[in-house]
């Protein structure tokens, strides 16, 4: 093995690796005061690198490229960094040894992931962060959370042993691990994509996040939320920018989960299908493929996870000041919570109201639709968006913090570290969303959108305001929502499974016993004969030859043969 252009330093995302598994080590203090060290050292140290590929290693004939940082590569690389700072923060209000060294490991493994230039350096980050994100589900090591983060695990395995599978195939049709754009014409590209959308969450293919994120601690839900399906974001708009079979698929995502949350109690599940039903927006706008469109697609990722993190720190904090997040037992915490309460209005607020980064992100999205003629498209992004807004925005909002107070026992706010972690999203929102042009600017190209004009922002207020308006009604004549409650969806499946299993294995053990009693009831007549009449010098033995013996034991063995080889 040859190395060739290998940088003098580590790769981006290592500082959160190594940082993770040295910190596990200290005391819980001093583990709290350095958690966000290894976050900012991994925004200082991807700051040093320039765009174009770097540690190039030659394995067996295959050039494979360890770093590669271009302009999709790079806001991803930035957002997950910016993302681990914020979710470290959040992290010490309660440093648990493991999901400190799980968390940053888990981040520094996402960063290594986009910056991968070949599907075999991909496949390695890709697993680490299916091991390191699976830690998360055992907070406390409570034997409850097992099955979810076995399920979990195989899941994430199974994806990976896709993406392995459709990188050897790859290498064999092309000759190439190069991680660049794929196409469905062979047997990989169809691996690979299986594997990327079993990460994105598609449907049907997604009820591992709709079990696994609401089962973790308030902290392991916001990592949770933030880097692996991005990065399944990630990977799609680098091997599949344009394939149109994601437009409906984006389609079905959009609409199936504003189905099921709307009908939701859980909150935190609520926000699950909110974090799906936008990675639908994102999914439309890399099946349109345009350099508008993928753009669109970027901006929307770092939007979506300043908000949509922003939503799951603010009720992570009612989870651990109440001990729960269902709306039929919460309501009043805005006076109890003010600090909480404020966060979650501004991510609210965040996912779509002008002056904060939704709006300029879902707004590419649509331009994108209607630059590439479909104008239909373009409404159901739109109808997408107002139903967004109220199902993980409203609806989370009002039943949490300005309902009808259920509980007696007096809530104290979300601890400092919390409320500074939410604070962080808090403003990358508003500055995003003020200053739009930083955020085109990060993504390379120069987009000349322009967003702030008069007619589009009254138009997004009024959507807004008429939003807010019917939910007031229907909350007012007690149309909704009173009818909700916990709702069936394939995880539920999932939890069935190993269910079945081991039904299916006493069921077989039964058989067998009973098969065995069988047989042995069959043959106890010629053994207790054979016993009666046997001896060396009985009938029996004196009347069989040899040759007779040979024979019968020929046809036995034959006959046994033509068994085993039939």
């Amino acid at each position: 093995m040859s190395l060739e252009q290998l940088p003098w330093h580590m790769p981006p995302g290592w500082p959160l690796i190594l940082g993770g598994l040295l910190l596990a080590g200290l005391p819980w203090r001093l583990r709290a005061w350095l958690l966000p060290l290894p976050a900012l050292l991994a925004l200082m140290h991807l700051e040093r690198f320039d765009h174009g590929p770097f540690g190039q290693v030659i394995l067996a004939g295959q050039t494979l490229t360890l770093g590669r940082l271009d302009a999709l590569s790079t806001p991803f690389a930035w957002l997950f960094g910016f993302a681990a700072l914020s979710g470290s923060l959040y992290l010490r209000s309660r440093p648990q040894r493991h999901e400190c060294a799980a968390g940053l490991v888990y981040a520094g493994a996402a960063i290594g992931a986009v910056c991968a230039g070949d599907l075999l350096s991909l496949f390695l980050y890709w697993e680490l962060t299916a091991l390191a994100s699976a830690l998360l589900l055992f907070p406390g090591g409570r034997e409850s959370d097992d099955g979810v983060a076995l399920r979990y695990l195989i899941v994430q395995v199974v994806s990976g042993v896709l993406l392995m599978g459709g990188s050897v195939l790859h290498l064999q049709e092309t000759g190439s691990l190069a991680f660049d754009a794929l196409t469905l014409d062979g047997t990989a590209g169809i691996w690979i994509l299986t594997a990327f959308a079993i990460k994105a969450a598609f449907p049907m293919l997604h009820g591992w996040a709709i079990e696994a994120y609401p089962a973790a601690s308030p902290a392991g839900t916001v990592l949770l939320g933030t880097f692996t399906t991005k990065l399944a974001i990630y990977a799609l708009a680098r091997g599949f920018a344009g394939l149109e079979m994601l437009i409906p698929v984006g389609v079905v995502m959009i609409v199936f989960t504003l189905v099921q949350g709307l009908r939701e109690d859980d909150l935190r599940r609520t926000l699950v299908y909110g974090l799906i039903n936008q990675l639908g927006f994102m999914i439309i706008a890399i099946g349109i493929g345009t350099p508008l469109a993928l753009s669109a697609a970027v901006a929307h990722a770092v939007s979506h996870v300043l908000y949509s993190g922003l939503l799951f720190m603010a009720l992570g904090a009612v989870l651990l000041r109440t001990g729960t997040t269902r709306a039929g037992e919460l309501g009043g915490l805005a006076r109890q919570m003010p600090w909480t309460f404020g966060f979650c209005l501004i991510g609210t607020l965040g996912m779509a109201a002008p002056l904060f980064a939704g709006f300029a992100s879902k707004s590419l999205i649509v331009a994108a639709a209607h630059d590439a003629d479909q104008p239909l498209l373009g409404a159901i992004l739109k109808v997408g968006s107002v139903g967004i807004f109220i199902m993980a925005g409203l609806k989370i909002l009002y039943p949490a913090f300005l309902g009808t107070p259920r509980r007696g026992d007096v809530t104290r706010d979300a601890p400092g570290a919390m409320r500074t972690a939410m604070a962080l999203s808090a403003v990358g929102l508003l500055i995003l969303g003020i200053r739009p042009d930083l955020l085109f600017a990060a993504l390379g190209d120069q987009i000349r959108y322009p967003l702030y004009t008069p007619a589009h922002v009254l138009e997004q207020i009024g959507i807004l305001a008429a939003s807010i308006l019917v939910f007031a009604l229907l909350t007012r004549c007690g149309l909704w929502p009173r009818q909700i409650a916990r709702v069936p969806d394939l995880d539920a499946l999932q939890r069935r499974v190993p269910d079945v299993g081991q039904a299916v294995a006493q069921h077989l053990q039964a058989v067998r016993i009973r098969g065995h009693e069988a047989v042995v009831a069959l043959a106890r007549p010629v053994l207790q004969r054979l016993n009666r009449d046997g001896g060396e010098e009985s009938a029996l033995i004196r009347s069989w030859q040899t040759g007779s013996m040979a024979l019968w034991v020929a046809i036995a063995l034959s006959g046994y043969l033509l068994l085993y080889f039939a």
